[in-house]
């Protein structure tokens, strides 16, 4: 499964050696059967760790911006490598509700796999409901003069960046299932992060750091029982007008 998933969307992987999780959001499928434009919205890992000839990767690619997800601190404790002639970076940083608790949890080895589990699932529901301000300056940033191209991005790529591009991509009509995919792609291009310590129970480490499919899907799902639709919380929770997702289809889908 994860060799066919990779070998299916290889033509968006972007190899950087000081990142592992970066990727070009084109070519994903509308469901009027078009496809997202190459070339200008990028999801990643983190920027920290970029080497020199990463930075060259950056600025070949024209990236003119960053919208970096994490908080004051990760920026603060790992702040991003860019090209000399730096993009212009946007911080819009969140963490979900119990996110410290969780590692606590973990860490102690006070909490089950199973628990853990649970735990994210109730993470996802609260980074699609809790941050829609944040998810808001990105897509208007996005539209913005020297907006794009663009990287999103948090620590590891999967949790605020999935959420971020997920609901980038259904608001511009790309197909649950090519989202849904996209995200799982993160589960087998990951990288280590530093919150972990002590002995933690392998299996509670995995539910952590697994891109599974159910947790997007718990967001999207939460989003609907708040809202009624998908389509009203884009509307009433995130603030995107018709005309707002009609200028980033425009913008994003060829």
């Amino acid at each position: 499964m994860s060799a066919d998933l990779l070998d299916r969307h290889a033509h968006r992987h972007v190899v950087l050696e000081g990142a592992c999780n970066c990727r070009d959001l084109g070519g994903l499928r509308t469901t009027d059967g078009r496809r997202t434009r190459h070339g200008v919205v990028y999801r990643s890992d983190a920027l920290a760790t970029l080497t020199a000839a990463d930075q060259d990767t950056l600025a070949e690619l024209g990236i003119r911006a960053v919208y970096d997800l994490r908080t004051v601190e990760e920026r603060a404790r790992a702040p991003n490598q860019l090209p000399a002639a730096a993009p212009a970076q946007q911080a819009f940083g969140f963490i979900p509700r119990g996110n410290h608790e969780m590692f606590v949890g973990v860490n102690t080895g006070q909490w089950s796999p199973e628990a853990t589990r649970a735990a994210m699932l109730a993470q996802y529901e609260r980074l699609i409901l809790d941050h829609t301000e944040c998810l808001a300056g990105v897509y208007r940033g996005l539209l913005a003069s020297a907006g794009a191209p663009a990287v999103i991005h948090c620590a590891s790529g999967k949790d605020r960046t999935g959420i971020a591009c997920a609901v980038l991509l259904l608001a511009v009509g790309v197909a649950r299932e090519e989202v849904v995919e996209d995200y799982v792609i993160s589960n087998f291009q990951r990288r280590r992060v530093d919150l972990f310590h002590g002995a933690p129970p392998a299996a509670a480490v995995e539910q952590i750091m697994a891109a599974s499919a159910d947790y997007l899907l718990a967001a999207l799902a939460a989003s609907e029982r708040a809202f009624g639709s998908f389509d009203a919380y884009l509307a009433q929770g995130v603030g995107l007008s018709d005309l707002d997702r009609v200028a980033l289809a425009h913008f994003l889908v060829d």
